[in-house]
């Protein structure tokens, strides 16, 4: 599904991760985690082709995600970026069903006419976010947990097989961000891969198949259990005793 080969990610004159070497394969979740700047999210867009990798290689299902058009991107991966509410949406005047349907133009472009399996992808995802009943709401009287599963509802609609999210569940509390979790382990469930950034451990511990360990330049894959240890976690967010107090299996 995704395969990163000896890639450094960054900017023009500044290294943020280097050497990163890793195969991410159908249904597996791997959570990113690190302190604030480490550079999940730098990684994350380089992943998705929105940024030149220093060197190295992205391959998606075999493919450079940068040497592909928008359109045939849009087939094979979706980005939630963090802050999405934010990005634009909140001055639309769309509906949640609106909203979900987006995630098929890529099947039919801008204008193109809603066939009835696009009709059908998006009843469907409305379904299972539990959205239905408020399919007709505009997004901008939703909350935020509510928002949050609407996006994804759209990527549900879109059918990608790579799944990239930035904090889904930042500022949502517990009962929506597992909720948000849950969809996310839907879209696992029939066979996509998902990257998803959090900074609550316990969701990882819940949710991930592997650990991604973004620090200090570095980067580190493995299980949750050898990932969580409290000795790597101290090191990683430079706190001494917190992981201690706060046990995540």
């Amino acid at each position: 599904m995704l395969e990163l080969q000896e890639l450094y990610v960054g900017y023009k004159n500044k290294t943020v991760l280097k050497n990163i070497n890793g195969v991410i394969g159908e249904g597996e979740l791997l959570a990113l985690i690190g302190p604030n700047g480490a550079g999940k999210t730098t990684l994350l867009k380089t992943i998705a082709g929105l940024q030149e990798p220093l060197s190295g290689r992205v391959l998606i299902d075999g493919k450079n995600p940068r040497a592909l058009k928008p359109q045939k991107r849009a087939g094979l991966l979706s980005f939630l970026f963090q802050g999405n509410r934010l990005g634009g949406f909140a001055d639309w005047s769309l509906t949640v069903r609106e909203m979900v349907a987006q995630g098929r133009f890529h099947q039919r472009g801008l204008w193109g006419k809603e066939t009835k399996a696009d009709r059908e992808a998006v009843e469907k995802a409305l379904a299972e976010a539990d959205l239905t009943h408020f399919a007709e709401k505009s997004i901008t009287e939703l909350s935020g947990g509510e928002f949050q599963r609407a996006l994804i509802a759209r990527t549900m609609a879109q059918g990608a097989n790579l799944i990239l999210l930035d904090e889904p569940a930042s500022n949502l509390d517990p009962k929506y961000a597992l909720l948000v979790m849950d969809l996310v382990r839907k879209l696992t469930a029939r066979g996509a891969a998902a990257l998803v950034t959090l900074h609550d451990l316990s969701l990882v511990s819940l949710y991930a198949d592997r650990v991604g360990v973004a620090a200090r330049e570095a980067f580190v894959l493995g299980s949750p259990e050898d990932m969580l240890k409290e000795e790597l976690l101290e090191d990683v967010f430079e706190i001494k005793g917190f992981f201690r107090k706060v046990p995540f299996h």
